[in-house]
Parts: structure tokens; sequence; C-alpha cells
């Protein structure tokens, strides 16, 4: 999987800059979401672009960019753009999960918190293998030298203010990625080692190191560095955010925090950033955006958690993101970055390195969340758990819980709104053949680690396209015919059986390169088996299971039922079809079976979710899924590990090459071929329903060319199964501002 995002990662950023980048506000730098969203990613689209052209100035486990990647980072849970988490993998898999070659040297391992972070979504023990075994090392150590700025101490002690952003928050990640607390402590108990050192109580600032304890600004004030405290201010706030409320040790970094905090406030500049020197801030006059960035970030987190005022700092934050935006130009590039340096220095609006995108992409991430909670109502947050990329997912939520964030006055009428990008979400109220809805979809775009979060407001919602439809067909022998937006399906009715040499058992596919709904079209011309540039019909059931079926097995035979004698459709449409047919009793080698299909489609993807509910006497029936096997050979996947079953058929002319495939909640041991299917052995219960997912693509569809892509696709839709989207509800209660 992890060579698939590599390979997508750079495709996914240049789709993104072709399609979206020309559309990014420029120069806004109002505090909502959607315009927040855009310079974020403009900022960082901008970065990747000069890194990938115009190569790295520094090893991409350097410092630099490991505070790059925990902006990056930010920024890939709140976009729709799965590039921003799969080109973080690539850097991962370029260094082969490792960290610096200076390894108790805090810079170099500042990348172990993005490690760290993607494990917690892609669960590859790779990605913190060689990081947990330097940071046991570091942990054992004794850590007893002095922290005099003598004999390279900072080569193996936190020694300097800048190492509090690299060092004791790449630990503190790693407690969260592997549950281990001893990381957050040693981390904790280091971080307070470094702070007696360094810390002016009196001033509630950061020395840069020890040799600064003596020196003088030309203004003779003590000489405070900018972007020294910005770094261990936005290590404050990560440490914070990987300690649980009740840890013991979280109220003394809340106190310096707060200390910090008003200190840093107080200092800001007329121009909304925070120069080089923060005592003396005439010998620096230009703005300088890598500490403001560090500032605003953490203030703003400090207002999103309660710990700040709102009235006291949010005119600070606000007057500070400006000044961030002022200093971004048309074509993404973040200026008057401070070089690389121990010490104030000047900047101008051509300096810019990548620590300054990090820090400005967080900074808008926590802006993000105070926006989203200025939108008022009961938010709906989806948060995609995996390394999974899920493009028009459809998430489904029980109107029980809809309704916790339905606002009353839009019972009848109302809209669904993506929060952070301003656009609306499509939603089909599903009802399963009854009269009142049982849930509600919603259509949303989930990259890896992202988290979509919605707002139901009042009015009208805007028309959703159809994407989903299915039929009973009388007019052509009882069949029941389906679709989304990538493929066509039918079953047989009772009519057929009249017909010998058209009988057919199975689920039978139609072959579409079109979006559009075709099957009224299709049945209407009655042509379907040619190509007239929308596809065709030219896969074979015959007697067999066809495209993923199911009947029972007794003693080694597949027990075939007669066609359907029933058909009802529960829901039709715009984002799912879903429909039940039922079938009468049969002989299953003895044992009288009666069986009810429920099948349902929806836009988007490649398979249908069938349930199978079985009747018999007794508690349970083998059963078998299969797929119906060409002469010719093909290429086939039985993964009985994670319950996926492929298949790649060989090529049918010019027609192309159907793929076929099953998707199980579970591993299904036994999978195996025979002469006529590829099958996946079952248990069904009385009474209880049998699920698994079926479906097929085609080679000229435009979505998937070939056996590896479909395959792919087949094992992240087993994930997508295995780990749905997780949905929480919270209350908005807008900051008093």
């Amino acid at each position: 999987m992890i060579r698939n995002i590599v390979m997508a990662s750079l495709s996914g950023l240049a789709l993104f800059h072709a399609s979206t980048a020309k559309c990014l506000p420029v120069g806004d730098s109002t505090l909502n979401a959607p315009a927040i969203l855009g310079q974020m990613e403009k900022v960082a689209t901008w970065q990747w672009n000069k890194l990938d052209n115009r190569g790295w100035s520094n090893p991409q486990t350097n410092w630099t960019n490991g505070a790059m990647y925990t902006g990056m980072f930010k920024l890939a849970q709140v976009s729709e753009n799965p590039f921003f988490m799969q080109r973080l993998v690539r850097v991962g898999t370029d260094n082969n999960w490792n960290t610096g070659p200076d390894r108790f040297f805090a810079d170099e391992y500042c990348i172990g918190q993005t490690y760290s972070q993607l494990y917690t979504i892609y669960k590859e023990p790779r990605m913190i293998e060689r990081w947990r075994k330097l940071a046991d090392s570091i942990v054992a150590a004794p850590h007893t030298e002095s922290l005099e700025w003598v004999n390279g101490i900072h080569h193996r002690e936190w020694a300097w203010c800048d190492a509090l952003y690299m060092g004791p928050t790449a630990l503190a990640y790693l407690t969260t990625a592997t549950g281990d607390a001893k990381y957050l402590a040693t981390a904790d108990k280091l971080w307070w080692k470094t702070s007696d050192f360094l810390y002016s109580k009196e001033d509630s600032l950061y020395y840069r190191d020890a040799s600064y304890f003596g020196k003088k600004e030309a203004n003779g004030k003590r000489v405070f560095w900018s972007r020294g405290n910005g770094w261990v201010m936005g290590g404050l706030v990560r440490m914070m955010d990987n300690m649980p409320a009740t840890y013991a040790g979280k109220a003394k970094f809340v106190e310096q925090f707060k200390q910090m905090a008003y200190k840093i406030a107080a200092l800001q500049n007329n121009d909304g950033t925070w120069h080089a020197s923060l005592l003396d801030p005439d010998s620096y006059p230009s703005k300088e955006t890598s500490g403001t960035g560090f500032y605003v970030y953490a203030l703003m987190w400090g207002v999103n958690n309660n710990i700040l005022p709102a009235k006291d700092f949010m005119p600070v934050i606000k007057k500070g993101w400006e000044a961030l935006v002022s200093c971004v130009q048309p074509n993404g590039k973040l200026g008057f970055v401070q070089v690389v340096a121990a010490a104030p220095g000047k900047a101008t609006a051509e300096d810019t390195d990548v620590y300054g995108v990090g820090a400005f992409l967080l900074a808008g991430s926590e802006i993000i969340k105070f926006d989203i909670r200025q939108q008022g109502g009961t938010a709906i947050e989806m948060t995609n758990n995996i390394g999974v990329d899920r493009p028009g997912e459809i998430v489904e939520l029980d109107m029980a819980t809809f309704s916790k964030a339905q606002p009353k006055t839009a019972a009848k009428s109302f809209r669904i709104v993506n929060a952070v990008t301003g656009k609306e979400i499509p939603y089909q109220l599903i009802y399963n053949g009854e009269k009142t809805p049982s849930s509600i979809l919603l259509q949303i775009n989930a990259a890896p680690g992202a988290t979509v979060t919605a707002l139901v407001k009042e009015g009208t919602p805007a028309p959703v396209k159809a994407r989903a439809y299915g039929r009973y067909v009388p007019e052509r022998k009882d069949d029941y015919a389906w679709e989304n937006d990538r493929m066509a399906y039918r079953m047989y009715g009772k009519a057929l059986e009249q017909v010998p040499k058209e009988m057919a058992f199975g689920i039978d596919v139609w072959a579409k390169r079109t979006e559009e709904l075709v099957i009224n079209e299709w049945y209407k011309t009655d042509n379907y088996h040619h190509d007239n540039g929308q596809g065709l019909d030219f896969y074979s059931v015959g007697l067999t299971l066809g495209a993923g079926d199911n009947a029972p097995v007794v003693n080694d035979s597949i027990r075939y039922p007669k066609n359907y004698r029933q058909q009802k459709t529960l829901d039709n449409g715009p984002l799912r079809t879903a429909f039940a047919l039922t079938y009468e009793q049969w002989n299953a080698g003895g044992i009288p079976v009666t069986v009810t299909k429920t099948i349902s489609l929806d836009a988007g993807s490649q398979l249908n979710r069938i349930s199978l509910q079985y009747s018999f006497k007794g508690k349970e029936l083998p059963v078998v899924t299969g797929i119906v096997k060409r002469k010719e050979p093909g290429t086939i996947l039985l993964d009985e590990k994670t319950g996926v079953m492929g298949y790649w058929e060989p090529q049918h002319g010019e027609d192309g090459t159907i793929g076929l495939g099953c998707v199980f909640p579970e591993g299904k041991p036994g999978m195996k071929t025979d002469d006529v299917h590829l099958l996946t052995p079952g248990i069904a219960q009385n009474d209880k329903p049998y699920v698994y997912y079926a479906g097929a693509t085609w080679s000229k569809g435009g979505w998937i060319a070939n056996s590896a892509e479909w395959f792919n696709y087949l094992e992240n839709f087993s994930q997508r199964v295995n780990n749905k989207i997780a949905i929480t509800l919270q209350n908005n209660i807008p900051t008093k501002k």
C-alpha cells in the first residue's frame, strides 16, 4: 500500500494545482475557515512544488523540514486533497523511516513527531520501529550533564530553547502512538530540566541558550529571540496536546503557557508580527513570520482550549494572522522568514524557509477550529482514521443521531454544509421501504487521516444529481436492473425461466464508460450488446453465480434456486439505490431453503452491499460466493486473511476487460478455484443476515485500467469496510469575543 501512496502523491499535487490552486484567495486574511484553508493549501502547494522541482536545501530528516512536516500534517487533517498526507508518507519511505544521523541531537529526531502521527493512521509498525528504538535509548540515558553551552552539549541534551519543539514533542507523540507512558514521562522530566536552566521567570521568556545569559541588545535589553520563544510556545502546545486531562503534570505546563502567552501578546508589534528580537524590535524593523506563525498557533490553541480568554487574545490573533497573510505572495511563497539562525536577525520579503511554512500551517489549523466553533450549532465530525483516500465516501447516520445535530427550525428543509470548505454536502434520506426515514446519507471527501466537519443549516438544499438508480423491468423478462455512476447490474426473474437458451442464475454486469444513468435508455433501444459510446453488456453469466452471487453448497455441489419471485424497491437515489428480491423455497440437497437478497449500491462505489437472509431448519447452512471463470487465463487474487477475492478476466477482444471482486467483513479461509468459479465458502445462520460486498469494473470505464489497480481497490475497500468513518457530535458554543 505504501508503494501506491508514494506513486500517487505527486500526481495528486498536480491535479490539485491544476484544478484548484488558481481559485485560491489571494490576500484574504478573514478569519473564516474556507479563506484560511485556501491560504494554507496555496502556501503548502508552493512549498512542495519548490522542493520537488528545485531540490531540498537540507536533508529530509533535518529539523527545518521536520518543523514543516508538523504543519503539513495539520493541513492534511482538514484538506480534502489526499496529496498532503501521501507526500508525508513518501518522506518517510524515502528515508526508510529513520531519523537523522546525529542520534541524540534533538534537531535530528524532530521528524519522529510525524512518524508517530502517520503510524496512528496507517498502523504500519515500520513507520516507528527505528524511531522507537532511538527513543528507548533516550529514555534510558542518565541525562545528568549540565546544560552549560560547552563541549557540544546540544548533541546530547536539550540545552537550547529550540530543542523544546524538536525533542520532547517527538517523545510525547510516540506515547500517543504506542500507549507507552515512558516517552511522555521522559519528555516531561527533561522539559523542566531545560526550563529551570533557560526560562527567565522575571521576563516569562526563554534565553536561546546559556551563551545569551549576559548579552544585551542595542537598547540595553536582554536578548530574547522571537523564533526561539516561538519554538517553546509551539512545544508547550504540542506537549499538552498529548497529555490526557487527568495527566498529573499538565497543570504545570498550563501555568507556564499562560505566563508566556500574556507576555508574548504584550510584545506584538503594530504591524501584527513579532520582530526577530522581542525586547528590541526597533533594531530589527522588518516583519518576521516564523516566530509570528508559532505565536498565532499557540495563542489560538489557548483560546480554543479555554485556557486563554478570547476577549483578550482574539484581537492579537486576528492581527497576527492578517500580518502572516500579508506576507504570502500571489504564487503562494511565504516571505519574511528569518533564515536559519541562533539569534535575532533581519528578514526580507524574499526570505523564506520550510519551518516558516510549517508555523503558518499550524496557525491556520487552529484558526479553522475557532471559526467552526463560531458557526454555532452541533457539528458532525466525520474522521477517516485509516491511510486510504475516500473520495465521494457515503457516510450513514441513523436519524436519532442526526436529529441531535439538526436545528428544530430546519426540520422540514435543511442544508448540510462542510464547515471548513463552505461547500454544500449532498445527502439522501433513507426510508428502507418505510414511510419515515431511518437514516441519512452524506457524501463527503475524506482524505487519509482527515476530519470532515458538517453543520446542518436552515434552507433549501441544492439539487443532487442522481448517481444511483434501479427498477423492476417487466418489459424484459422480469429483470431487476440497477446502476450507479460506475457500473450497472441486473438479476433475473421468473419470466426468463421460460426461455431456456437465455436462462441464467447469477449477477450480470453491464460495462459503463459514462457517469450518466443508462438503464432506461439501454432497455428502450434494446441494443446494449453493442458499444454505443456509453458502454455495453458483454458479460456472460449463464448457469453460474456470475459476478458474486451466493448459494448453498451441499455435498460439494452448489444448490441454485430458481430466479426471484418477488421484488421491492426500498430506496432509489440520488446517492443510493436499494431493493429486495425474494426467492421461493427450493430443495438444497435435501434441505428446504428460502432466501431474501437485499442489495444496495452507493454512488461512486464499484461494489454492492449484499445482505442475504436464509431461512431453513437448523442453525447453520454452508454457502459459497462465486465469480464465474473464463476458459482463457485471467488474473486471480484470493486473500483469505483480508477476505478479498478478485478476478481480472482475460481480454474480451476490442471490448476490453471486466474485473470482478468480492469483499467480506472478515477473513475467509478456504478460498479456492474450480473449473467454473472462484469460490469463497461461508456459513449462513438461520434468519440472520449474511453480508458481503460484490461488484465489478471495466478497463475502458476510465476508473481502473488493470488488475493491479483493481486488486488495490478491493484491498482498500476491505479496509474501508472494516474501518468505518468515525462519527462524533460536537456542540459549538460560539466564543464571546
